[in-house]
């Protein structure tokens, strides 16, 4: 049966996974290219160090959704493990809810932080004046959608089941 975390939450968490690949992959590529160009001429990509930095950042948040939808986000399982599987889904479900709660609070504050660097005109001050909203963004989208995926999970949770595509050991909740 195809639920709507398959079709829904799945595919979305990937596109981003993806996108965070390709960003991972360029910065790999740029940090080659500093390599070689330093030592062929000894000159540096200006910028790099900025634009790397904030790179990184973007990498990661777009990548934290995912790792939840697919149950290799941090957990640990002491309690849930031994609980029956019913006790133990419920359980979850309210360690993902409060998660939830928590992380939607950051989203609410990093956007708010993110429209006041992109109002404020913030810049990452180095060899070159480097925008940081771009990445204040990624860090706002990517918590908020992390709340949203906590969310649906503990719902389903909440309905006794576990998350298709996922085995009870890979979902052991963060209670």
């Amino acid at each position: 049966m195809v639920t709507l975390w398959d079709r829904v939450f799945r595919p979305v968490t990937k596109a981003f996974a993806v996108v965070s690949a390709v960003l991972c992959g360029a910065l790999a590529l740029l940090l080659t290219a500093e390599v070689v160009m330093r030592s062929t001429t000894g000159d540096s990509i200006r910028g790099l160090f900025e634009i790397a930095e904030l790179a990184l950042v973007m990498t990661v948040f777009l990548g934290f959704a995912q790792a939840e939808v697919n149950g290799t986000h941090v957990r640990v399982t002491l309690l849930t493990d031994r609980l029956k599987p019913a006790a133990a889904n419920r359980l979850r479900g309210v360690a993902l809810l409060i998660a939830c709660v928590f992380l939607a609070w950051m989203s609410f504050e990093l956007v708010e932080r993110a429209v006041n660097s992109f109002i404020g005109g913030e810049y990452r001050t180095g060899l070159l004046n480097f925008p940081v909203w771009p990445s204040r963004v990624f860090v706002a989208f990517g918590t908020s959608l992390l709340a949203v995926v906590m969310l649906a999970k503990s719902l389903v949770y909440f309905t006794g089941r576990t998350p298709s595509g996922a085995t009870e050991s890979a979902e052991g909740g963060a209670a």
